[in-house]
């Protein structure tokens, strides 16, 4: 869309006597308002919300004309109500455009009020008119009723205004040069001009409402809300349709929303003209035949349990906060092809959809294949008897660095020869850092193992259920010669014996405040955490800031023969606020001879302040313990940019 939208939504409960007073309406405007503001942005998003006693007769037909009026060729108008219908008599002079002699009606907070009405769908279908006649594409969103039994909820609360027995003059009838004749004998809402209608039910059926996130609503508006937030992408008609009418129909029966337009070919349009901005779907939970489970499985990435280590999650109404308490937590047991069955704490009435939000993840230790001479591997595996079992574990393999009994390949191999320890990669012979040699070189061994093991896992650290988008912090790294994004490779070279220099951007591209931390993972096994003091840097939306860096082989490694290194930068965007600098590790030196009997894994961080903060500890140590009840739930994702430093010999 490359206009604005435009937006009327009105909710009405507290009808004065003797219009009965109703319950949800006014929740569902204001969370309509909401997922507007989420899903097409506060700064495309003219909105205007009359609740109660806002909502007279004279303020819904004036934002009519004057605010939706104000929509053109490029913009989106929108009309939302949700209250009471009703009929009432058609005067003599209208009956020609009238057959049955009744009109459907939206009844405002004073119609029936001394010199005021109910709005007739004549009266609306010319306003419509009016509005639609600039080009805009054009919505109107109806939660109530418009048959003579219709309630609006299933305790049978009557969401359905008596009919206005009063005898109304044809000369109070507004906007009647529109063609009032595409509503003529319909027995309903029909539109008239070029617009779409979302109706909450059949002409003959009943208006319902639910509980929805502990809240009253509309079915129809509950269901909506939904399928908007939940959607991966921009939906059609067609497909808002179905999912508002799977929703409904799951949650009350014989109740079926309606989508009627006058040109068919509306219903295969993005929804709201698209409006609606294309962002990830969030991970959700339901409850289906064979159990819980998440809508995210093998192929989106959630791993395996390992034994006790399993992917855990905190669940949360699908169209609430994500940072309070959950009302749930739920732990994987079994990973399918595009779903994942959990166990669930406490359990959750069936009946709805709920978002999930990833807390931990489960990460392997790293499979150490030890070969070589019999009396220097049983040295090794004494000290590691020492080491951090989560990290590390020393296996049995064949010479292809297999495991023994199996399949699985080893990540790194150790071989013990008479001058040392050899770390290597199976299949490669270079080693990955100098032989282990002298005095302590079985603990230094295990020290550099353990050094590795929490860069590999860092390195490869992503969240499979993440919601944010690839480009909510766009990372751009630019030496001079044009930007390199996330998952490209920028390449800089020595100018003589000057460094190169580059600068990395990153820009907080959504409408919402994200942090951002940038990590240096090199070649060496550093892990470098000062790109910002704080660890991680505060973007407002639309926001940018800038680091200005130095590529750089060191003279020691340039004279031994190492011409260039390849660093990535790592990104991490978070929801909330979060430190990284826990894991902060310096570049491998296996020359550093430890006392005897010190071997150890990391040191234990100070306790996670939210769920990031856990997977992020989760590289070093699995010894973690429980999160405390106040840890924060965050939603995140990792991006990555390779940085190839040469230094020509």
């Amino acid at each position: 869309m490359a206009g604005r939208l435009y937006a009327l939504l009105v909710g009405i409960d507290a009808y004065p006597p003797p219009i009965p007073a109703l319950s949800g309406c006014v929740n569902d405007v204001t969370g309509f308002a909401e997922v507007l503001r989420e899903r097409v942005g506060a700064d495309a998003l003219d909105l205007v919300v009359l609740a109660d006693g806002e909502a007279t007769r004279s303020a819904v037909t004036t934002h009519l004309s004057d605010h939706l009026g104000r929509a053109t060729a490029q913009d989106v108008a929108v009309f939302y109500f949700s209250g009471h219908g009703s009929q009432q008599a058609t005067p003599e002079e209208l009956w020609s455009i009238e057959p049955d002699r009744r009109n459907e009606t939206l009844v405002c907070v004073d119609s029936r009020s001394p010199n005021s009405w109910d709005l007739a769908d004549k009266e609306l279908a010319g306003l419509l008119h009016g509005i639609s006649a600039s080009g805009c594409h054009t919505l109107v969103v109806l939660d109530c009723c418009h048959s003579g039994d219709g309630t609006r909820n299933a305790d049978e609360v009557v969401r359905l205004s008596p009919p206005d027995p009063r005898s109304r003059p044809a000369a109070t009838f507004v906007a009647l040069d529109g063609p009032t004749a595409a509503v003529r004998g319909t027995g309903r809402w029909t539109p008239a001009g070029h617009h779409v209608l979302l109706a909450a039910c059949r002409s003959s059926e009943k208006a319902k409402e639910v509980t929805a996130g502990g809240r009253r609503h509309g079915a129809l508006s509950a269901a909506l809300d939904a399928a908007l937030l939940g959607f991966d992408g921009r939906p059609t008609y067609r497909d808002v349709l179905r999912l508002v009418t799977a929703d409904v129909t799951g949650r009350v029966t014989d109740q079926h929303p309606q989508l009627e337009t006058t040109d068919a070919t509306e219903l295969d349009r993005p929804f709201l003209g698209g409006a609606i901005q294309a962002t990830p779907r969030p991970l959700t939970l339901s409850r289906l035949p064979d159990g819980w489970s998440i809508d995210s499985g093998a192929v989106h990435g959630v791993p395996e349990p390992r034994g006790d280590d399993t992917t855990e999650l905190a669940v949360y109404p699908l169209t609430g906060e994500t940072s309070g308490s959950p009302l749930a937590t739920a732990s994987v047991t079994k990973v399918l092809p595009d779903r994942s069955l959990v166990r669930l704490t406490p359990e959750l009435d069936e009946s709805f959809i709920y978002r999930a939000v990833v807390t931990s993840i489960p990460l392997d230790p790293l499979l150490v294949g030890v070969v070589g001479d019999a009396v220097g591997t049983a040295a090794l595996r004494r000290a590691a008897d020492h080491a951090d079992e989560t990290l590390v574990d020393l296996v049995d393999v064949g010479r292809d660095g297999t495991v023994s009994g199996g399949t699985t390949v080893a990540d790194l191999l150790v071989e013990a020869t008479s001058e040392g320890f050899v770390i290597t990669r199976p299949g490669v012979t270079r080693p990955l850092v100098p032989v282990v040699e002298g005095e302590g070189r079985e603990e230094r061994t295990v020290l550099a193992l353990e050094r590795v093991a929490r860069w590999l896992r860092l390195s490869a650290l992503t969240n499979a259920t993440t919601a944010l988008g690839a480009d909510a912090v766009r990372v751009e790294v630019d030496a001079g010669t044009g930007a390199v994004g996330a998952g490209g490779t920028l390449t800089i070279a020595y100018a003589g014996s000057d460094a190169p220099r580059f600068t990395v951007r990153l820009t907080n591209t959504t409408a919402a405040p994200l942090w951002a931390a940038l990590l240096d993972l090199t070649e060496t096994y550093g892990i470098f955490t000062d790109a910002f003091p704080a660890g991680s840097v505060a973007l407002g939306p639309g926001e940018s800031t800038s680091v200005d860096l130095v590529g750089q082989v060191s003279d020691a490694l340039w004279e031994a023969g190492t011409a260039s290194l390849r660093d990535q930068l790592m990104v991490v965007t978070s929801t909330l606020e979060f430190d990284p600098r826990t894991l902060e590790q310096e570049e491998l030196d296996v020359s550093e001879v430890p006392a005897a009997g010190t071997t150890r894994g990391a040191d234990m961080a100070p306790s996670p302040r939210s769920n990031l903060e856990r997977a992020l500890g989760g590289t070093r140590t699995r010894r973690l313990g429980r999160s405390p009840e106040s840890a924060g739930v965050a939603d995140w994702r990792t991006d990555s940019v390779f940085v190839v430093t040469v230094r020509p010999r």
